[in-house]
């Protein structure tokens, strides 16, 4: 038989075309609709009057991109099927997620994340966080961007920077004219993409290999689902503990970046924050089985009267490869890249019946375009919360001026820097596309940036003895320490075995080192730093900027009110009556002018 791709036909492209047309149109219909109104507040959080159904869509489909479907089975079909245990993560993610980290997020109505590290230390820890966001975001849309043009060129015969450019273009478009109301509700269109294409090219597929029990059984006859071991080894390259609590730590981090946080920063409610976290839940354990069992039936289908692959580049057989019997051997496609395996096998069986390779590309692109999209929004509210306006207050300061504050300008500002970080991203692809596959990048920007955010965000809210010098060393050296062993084992791929074995640590346990590396240092530098400055000793910290469990009690009655919300939040004019008929003792103010608590009359979520 054939390895070679099917062209697309007339049908693929219409539906192909269609699923990009709906995307764009979603972000033209937004972006009208909101018209004159459209602020930062809509643009940025969508006017946080989301329900958390489609929030807990876009969350999914944010991190389910086509380094997800092309990735996690290609690692699968190459080596075996220990990678499905990172969907167990899950179970004690989530509530990890939606107890300790989203109410205090969600209840000090930030629209950046990294606004908690200027109110719980000072701004050189913020601007720190925010630097580090930008670098892990601006890579890991990069690498997003590659599945789906590799994807392009080999049905297609596409150039892949052709590829590159068409679908960050589409991407920015509906980015910068929707904001987020576009980004979410587009990814809730492609979170049914994705979920109907690989429904159907698992059915078909399996049905092609010899129904769900073969594929079974050739798996197991070959070992590859011998996976039930927990080696202590955590230089291997995956294992069962490396990928429950190892890639585990990986998935925390985006859960409690601006991408994510952004999402409960949009939501109604308290509330529906912490439903929208827990859908993920289920979601994620439909989406990624599925992704699971499409190598599982690649590899059953491939290797029918063939001897087991050899692993990562080795995975090739030849044309010639002898045929066993009266049997024609299925070959392996010959691929460019261990990721467009997927795709070669949805092309060449899968090829001939119209509309079913273009839903699957659709697909690809789907996850790629909501998780760039989801990326560069977040990076516009870091750049504008973060960068734009602490300078602008700073100028102010610095002048003896009144704050000027336009937030029609910062709009389109912000709308610009979309352009603008989607022409650098869809560069960085380019160089990135050499650099290994997609599942190991991924886990590599993740681990080295966003354990050291997880370890600064978990100091701040959860050891009441963390100062502001202990926690900028501490996440420096957990980010200094990550890039260093994942760099080394870039570099020293080709002979391991000859150098220091810290370079052999495993990629999914990148994140659990550079966390704990931020933990450490930072409890002992926080500690060192109170015993030499005594008014380290001294600093009061407001209770809101702490976990939910480890406030005082009676804390959870307070929220913090902002000048420019909404009026049933209570606008600027209206809080010092209500704090002076409170008393002062009800009364709490961080560290930034524009931010207030006042004790509620009652508690709101």
């Amino acid at each position: 038989m054939s390895t070679e791709a099917t062209p697309f036909g007339v049908v693929d492209y219409v539906v192909f075309s269609a699923m990009l047309g709906v995307s764009l149109v979603t972000g033209i219909y937004h972006g009208v609709k909101s018209g004159q109104r459209s602020g930062t507040s809509e643009f940025l959080v969508a006017d946080k009057s989301m329900n958390c159904l489609p929030v807990a869509m876009s969350l999914s489909v944010s991190f389910l991109s086509a380094l997800t479907i092309l990735g996690m089975s290609a690692e699968i079909f190459i080596y075996d099927a220990t990678y499905s245990f990172l969907v167990l993560s899950y179970l004690w993610l989530m509530p990890t997620v939606m107890f300790l980290f989203v109410p205090v997020f969600h209840g000090l109505n930030l629209i950046s994340a990294y606004e908690y590290f200027g109110l719980r230390f000072n701004y050189a820890v913020r601007i720190t966080a925010a630097l580090l966001f930008a670098l892990q975001t601006i890579f890991y849309i990069a690498v997003t961007l590659i599945g789906p043009a590799l994807a392009v060129e080999a049905v297609m015969g596409v150039d892949l920077w052709i590829m590159l450019i068409i679908t960050g273009a589409v991407c920015v478009f509906y980015t910068t004219l929707g904001g987020m109301k576009a980004v979410i509700w587009t990814d809730v269109f492609q979170f049914l993409v994705i979920v109907g294409s690989l429904v159907t090219v698992i059915v078909l597929g399996t049905i092609e290999a010899g129904g769900l029990e073969k594929v079974w059984e050739m798996n197991k006859q070959d070992g590859r689902l011998d996976i039930f071991t927990v080696p202590l080894d955590i230089t291997e390259r995956t294992t069962m503990l490396s990928m429950i609590f190892g890639g585990g730590m990986n998935t925390f981090a985006f859960y409690i970046s601006q991408t994510a946080v952004q999402r409960y920063a949009s939501s109604k409610s308290l509330r529906h924050a912490q439903i929208s976290t827990m859908l993920i839940l289920p979601f994620q354990f439909v989406i990624l089985p599925i992704v699971y069992l499409s190598g599982l039936v690649m590899y059953a289908y491939y290797n029918d009267y063939l001897l087991p692959l050899q692993p990562a580049v080795n995975a090739t057989f030849a044309p010639e490869f002898p045929v066993v019997g009266t049997v024609d051997p299925k070959y392996t496609p010959d691929y460019t890249s261990s990721d467009q395996i997927l795709v070669y096998f949805v092309s060449s069986l899968f090829g001939s019946i119209s509309g079913i390779q273009g839903l699957f590309v659709a697909a690809l692109f789907a996850g790629t375009l909501s998780s760039m999209s989801s990326g560069l929004n977040a990076m516009i509210a870091v750049t504008l919360e973060d960068v734009v306006k602490p300078w602008r207050r700073w100028r102010a300061a610095r002048t003896q001026r009144a704050v000027y504050e336009n937030d029609v300008l910062d709009t389109i500002v912000g709308k610009i820097l979309t352009v603008v970080y989607g022409i650098i991203a869809i560069g960085l692809a380019y160089v990135a596309s050499s650099l290994g596959t997609l599942v190991t990048l991924a886990n590599t920007i993740f681990g080295t940036s966003g354990g050291p955010l997880l370890g600064g965000f978990t100091l701040g809210m959860y050891y009441k003895r963390a100062n502001s010098w202990g926690t900028l060393i501490g996440i420096l050296v957990g980010f200094g320490l990550g890039v260093w062993v994942s760099v080394g084992a870039i570099i020293y791929a080709d002979n391991l075995d000859e150098v220091m074995s810290f370079y052999k640590l495993s990629f999914m346990w990148y994140s659990t080192f550079s966390f704990f590396c931020t933990m450490v240092i930072g409890v002992l530098c926080s500690e060192l730093i109170r015993c030499l400055v005594p008014s380290e000793r001294h600093k009061k910290i407001d209770p809101l900027l702490l976990g939910m469990f480890v406030r005082p009690k009676g804390t959870n009655r307070f929220r913090v009110v902002r000048p420019e919300d909404s009026e049933e939040d209570y606008l600027l004019k209206d809080i010092k009556g209500r704090a002076d008929k409170a008393g002062k003792k009800d009364v709490l103010t961080i560290q930034d002018d524009d931010v207030i608590m006042l004790k509620m009359e009652k508690r709101v979520d």
